[in-house]
């Protein structure tokens, strides 16, 4: 127990120490993607890729890891993953962005990391949305036999990790110096260089995305250190954790995924702190209603979809399994949906509001 504590939650705390500092969360670089047109946090996402793509094919070659079966359930995945992309929104942040953010002190992250559990345990083994989600689950499909992108297409992984490669030095060539985020924090000269590149400011999106890959490497390797074969994930550990506490109480039944969670606000605390980036904050009802609505929807839908935007959209995208890149592919589309509906319509409404509003006249 002592050695998966320590793999799953030094991985965890590394990982929730690399989302705090690169504010890597794949809501918002979807979301920008459509409101704003801003790609920085895509790049990183796609460099990420990149990154893990190559590791972890190169550990599968050399029989270090070995990939499980990942059946292609389409219309699961595309449910799910536009379920999920919706409730993002809602949330707030994603299934990684939620934890790192607790770290930082937000309440309302934890509330929705709660109702994210609360949603994956209905979803699964005896919960009231079980038989929904296997109903869902049900129709597989296999392309030219196979369940993967590079099977479907006939063609070698590693054609498609080039790919990956291709897009992301296209990206960093055409990199331009860009102003400092709104969030960063002052730069205290009194400090060392080597604290003020790390806490002294954001990451630039090429330091993010590459310190996100290489964790996410080296987390197939602390996994399978604890007997398990798989790379980083978030939905099935936030759910064992709560039944854990609700139900269980069984330590035995933690694992790795379980303790990797639990490092990521870990991490991301010892990060803001040091950065002078901590600080309580609380929502109101209207906006606690919300994380609770996100929070329900990503738990039933990255259940749904085998994966939430780590399980999937880093993990399962960089396995080029169809599975994976279907439930990313509407979790980006869903997300985009949730920017219209809950972003830009109440905006749109309160403009033509204020609009509308009769003048006062001098002397009412």
């Amino acid at each position: 127990m002592i050695g998966v504590l320590l793999a799953g939650g030094l991985t965890g705390v590394l990982f929730g120490f690399v989302l705090q500092r690169g504010r890597f969360c794949m809501t918002s670089g979807f979301r920008d993607l459509y409101l704003t047109r801003d790609a920085t946090l895509f790049k990183a996402y796609v460099l990420s890729l990149a990154i893990q793509s190559t590791g972890i094919f190169a550990l599968h070659a050399a029989g270090i890891i070995k990939f499980g079966n990942d059946p292609f359930q389409w219309l699961a995945a595309s449910v799910g993953g536009l379920i999920f992309g919706l409730s993002l929104i809602l949330a707030g942040g994603c299934a990684s962005g939620t934890y790192y953010r607790i770290g930082e002190g937000m309440v309302g992250s934890l509330v929705a990391a709660v109702f994210y559990g609360i949603g994956a345990l209905a979803s699964r083994g005896t919960g009231a949305l079980a038989p929904l989600t296997q109903q869902i689950q049900a129709p597989t499909v296999t392309l030219n036999g196979s369940t993967s992108l590079y099977g479907a297409l006939g063609v070698s992984p590693w054609i498609l990790v080039a790919a990956l490669w291709v897009v992301s030095l296209a990206f960093l060539l055409g990199a331009r110096r860009t102003p400092a985020p709104a969030w960063r924090a002052p730069v205290e000269e009194s400090r060392s260089r080597l604290w003020r590149a790390v806490f002294g400011r954001g990451w630039s999106w090429p330091i993010t995305g590459a310190a996100v890959g290489v964790v996410a490497v080296i987390a197939w390797l602390t996994s399978i250190s604890t007997g398990r074969m798989a790379g980083l994930g978030i939905t099935g550990a936030t759910a064992g954790l709560l039944r854990f506490l609700v139900a269980s109480g069984d330590v035995g039944a933690l694992d790795w995924n379980s303790f990797l969670v639990l490092g990521i606000p870990v991490g991301s605390f010892i990060a803001a702190r040091a950065a002078g980036e901590f600080r309580l904050r609380a929502p109101g009802p209207a906006r606690l209603l919300q994380h609770i609505a996100g929070g329900l929807g990503m738990g039933f839908g990255a259940t749904l979809a085998r994966g939430c935007n780590i399980g999937n959209g880093l993990v399962a995208v960089s396995q080029f399994s169809l599975n994976g890149w279907t439930a990313t592919l509407f979790t980006i589309l869903g997300t985009w949906l949730g920017a219209y509906l809950f972003l830009v319509l109440p905006a749109r409404r309160a403009e033509a509001a204020q609009a509308g509003a009769p003048g006062l006249v001098h002397g009412d």
